[in-house]
């Protein structure tokens, strides 16, 4: 068993692992500080200055002279340890020097310029993995060198050539050269050194011969002053090509004839050549030819010598004259049709006299290959149809004529016309015409009345031919004819005159049986229950006319009829106040064209019986409400007479007592005169009287009371009563 340790063991082991663990800490923090140190020592930061470039002594120098690019590029780095960057010089986009350096200012060094090192200079300062370019800036070098020319051998034979070079000493690039001949380029040449050869032949003669050269640089070419000039005499070769035709240059078709190519001055094998368009015949030293005349033997013959690099021709026009012409085969008469009488004629238009006659020349025709022996005059019909041609023939020369197809013309049948679209008077409409027979092509014509419309060619088989025309006015001439031709003659189709539709035009409407032309709105009125009947009409238009009735601005079509007539009605039995308002109507036919009318205001008044009805009504209530006033008055007076206690009201004499009844009808009463009142009583004190007028004043009173509200309007008719 394990015992646990006692106190003094573990106060004796604490100090140890204490040790231990502060041993460890240190040998970690001295391994992380050496890390540290080596990591920013190598991943310290780079910074590049703005990069600079010059070019000295200056941008523009001659050839020869030194000229230096010098780049200034300062680099920094974090840490404490200098290192190498990396400068690189380009020109025109191209690397031209590279260099390692610990310096800020490095340079690219030209020792003796020339025209190709002209270009636009830039550098590049590189340093872990940053870098920065400096601007571009030009160098132009002026001053070629002037261009060395020399040839092989100042004399020659034309035969012969010469080596020409071209050379343009201590300059450095890419070359083109040219040689001149009296001023005229005669060779171009590049070259990537400073010399060219080039091999140059001449004619007979003294020759000047000189070169000229350019440097290419980027965008351009810098060429040099010329050559001095250098001076070749090329000597002509004694021999040559002759040609000579026998017996002689113009000769008749059938003749012989024999062209000779022939070289003088040399007996040594020379290869001749005779050559005639795409023709040619080879020999040496002669070359010959013999045939018998034709007219396609005519043209230029050239006798050709070749030796060396040198060509010479000698040339000669030879003529053929036809002895006869070609035959042409023709009709008589020219054109022919069906049923007609024609013969075949078959001539040469041109014969030699001289060395023939007509009579010598002999005339065969064939017909399909076969020889055809035809009558003088003939019938054309299908029979003859084919394919003929003639023969010429004389000195045993023959010639044969073009194929001459024929085929008799087939006369055109009577055109039928037809109209293709409805006819509606002023608007455009086909008419097409066809004969079902006849040659093409077919011409037709279209007339109406005495008067031509129009032309059309047919070229094509079942063709048609489409004419568009108008009838503009009513008065016009309707009837068309159409009239055809093939060189033959003329055949007329049948007068055809068409269903000319006129468009309603000028539509009214109106509660008369009348056409009333106006611009305004109508108005019309009626009472209630007559019948309404509002007509619609047209001045003009083909039968049958569709008129129909609408209601303003309700768009809802009230009626539609179609009559054969020039006007409609529509009729409303037992007309009421839900008829009023406005009416349009409009009118179509078969032209799809239609009109509308203008508007027209319908009222509808109260019917005569009704107003007779109210005005007996109002005579009635007015006759009441008179008896029923005229009582009430009768009975104020008596209750006067009666009761002799009555004062006298403030009312006055001259008032009058007036009962205003609805609808403000005013009803004026007598004066009660209080002077009546006392003759009545008979002659009775102030007192007295004073209550007559107070008896006055109630009668008033009643009367007020007795009218209030009275109803004296009856059917919107209000009535006054007066009592005098």
């Amino acid at each position: 068993m394990w015992e646990t340790p006692g106190p003094l063991f573990r106060m004796r082991s604490r100090p140890l692992l204490v040790l231990l663990i502060l041993h460890t800490f240190l040998l970690s923090s001295c391994a992380l500080l050496n890390l540290t140190w080596q990591g920013t020592e190598r991943q310290g930061g780079v910074y590049i200055l703005p990069v600079k470039i010059t070019l000295e002594p200056r941008g523009t120098v001659k050839r020869g002279e030194y000229v230096a690019v010098v780049c200034e590029g300062r680099v920094s780095y974090t840490s404490q340890v200098t290192r190498s960057h990396k400068v690189t010089f380009f020109k025109d986009g191209l690397v031209v020097d590279t260099k390692e350096t610990q310096h800020i200012t490095v340079s690219y060094n030209v020792t003796s310029a020339r025209v190709s090192h002209s270009g636009r200079y830039k550098c590049r300062v590189e340093a872990e993995g940053e870098k920065m370019d400096s601007s571009e800036v030009p160098l132009t070098v002026t001053g070629l060198q002037t261009p060395e020319i020399s040839v092989s051998n100042n004399q020659i034979l034309e035969s012969q050539g010469v080596t020409a070079t071209c050379h343009a000493r201590d300059e450095l690039g890419a070359f083109n050269f040219y040689f001149y001949e009296n001023d005229n380029e005669i060779q171009h040449s590049k070259s990537a050194i400073n010399e060219v050869e080039v091999q140059l032949t001449f004619t007979p003669g003294r020759k000047t011969l000189r070169c000229q050269y350019a440097v290419q640089l980027t965008d351009n070419f810098v060429k040099s002053e010329m050559s001095e000039n250098i001076t070749i005499d090329v000597k002509e070769l004694s021999i040559k090509p002759d040609i000579l035709v026998w017996p002689n240059r113009n000769v008749v078709e059938g003749d012989h004839l024999e062209v000779n190519c022939t070289v003088s001055g040399s007996n040594s094998g020379l290869k001749m050549l005779l050559l005639k368009d795409q023709w040619g015949e080879e020999g040496n030293n002669t070359v010959s030819r013999k045939l018998r005349a034709k007219p396609q033997d005519s043209g230029l013959y050239h006798c050709v010598l070749k030796t060396g690099n040198v060509l010479k021709t000698a040339s000669a026009n030879v003529s053929v004259t036809e002895l006869f012409s070609e035959p042409v085969l023709t009709t008589n008469p020219p054109l022919v049709f069906e049923g007609m009488q024609f013969n075949f004629n078959c001539s040469s238009k041109t014969i030699m006299t001289g060395r023939i006659s007509h009579g010598d020349v002999t005339y065969t025709i064939y017909k399909d290959g076969r020889s055809f022996m035809g009558d003088s005059m003939m019938k054309a019909g299908k029979s003859l149809d084919g394919n003929y041609s003639c023969l010429a023939v004389a000195r045993g020369i023959s010639k044969s004529s073009r194929d001459f197809i024929f085929k008799a013309k087939e006369l055109v049948s009577t055109p039928k016309i037809e109209v293709m679209d409805k006819v509606v008077l002023g608007k455009t409409f086909r008419i097409r015409c066809r004969s079902e027979r006849g040659s093409l092509p077919i011409r037709y014509t279209l007339k109406q009345g005495p008067r031509w419309v129009g032309n059309e060619t047919v070229s094509q088989p079942l063709g048609y031919a489409f004419f568009n025309v108008t009838i503009k006015n009513e008065g016009d001439n309707w009837e068309f004819s159409c009239h055809v031709q093939n060189d033959g003659p003329r055949e007329d189709s049948s007068k055809h005159r068409p269903e000319v539709i006129v468009p309603p035009t000028k539509v009214t409407i109106s509660l008369r049986d009348a056409h009333i032309e106006s611009n305004e709105i109508e108005e019309g009125n009626i009472e209630e229950g007559d019948t309404l009947k509002i007509y619609c009409s047209v001045q003009k238009g083909s039968h049958p006319i569709t008129f129909s009735w609408y209601r303003y601005r309700k768009n809802q079509q009230l009626y539609t009829e179609k009559v054969y007539d020039r006007s409609g009605v529509y009729e409303v039995k037992w007309a009421g106040r839900e008829h009023e308002g406005g009416y349009y109507c409009d009118a179509t036919n078969q032209s799809d064209m239609g009109e509308k009318s203008r508007v027209l205001i319908i009222q509808v008044k109260m019917a005569s019986w009704k107003k007779g009805l109210i005005a007996v009504s109002c005579i009635l209530a007015l006759a009441v409400i008179v008896g029923v006033v005229w009582y009430k008055v009768k009975r104020g007076q008596r209750m006067v007479v009666t009761d002799l206690s009555v004062k006298p009201s403030s009312a006055t004499p001259d008032d009058s007592v007036t009962v205003r009844l609805q609808n403000n009808a005013n009803v004026y009463y007598s004066q009660v005169d209080t002077d009546v009142a006392e003759s009545s009583i008979g002659g009775r004190s102030s007192s007295d009287t004073a209550s007559c007028r107070k008896g006055t004043d109630t009668v008033y009173s009643e009367l007020q009371n007795s009218c209030q509200g009275a109803e004296c309007s009856i059917g919107g008719v209000s009535e006054t009563a007066s009592l005098a």
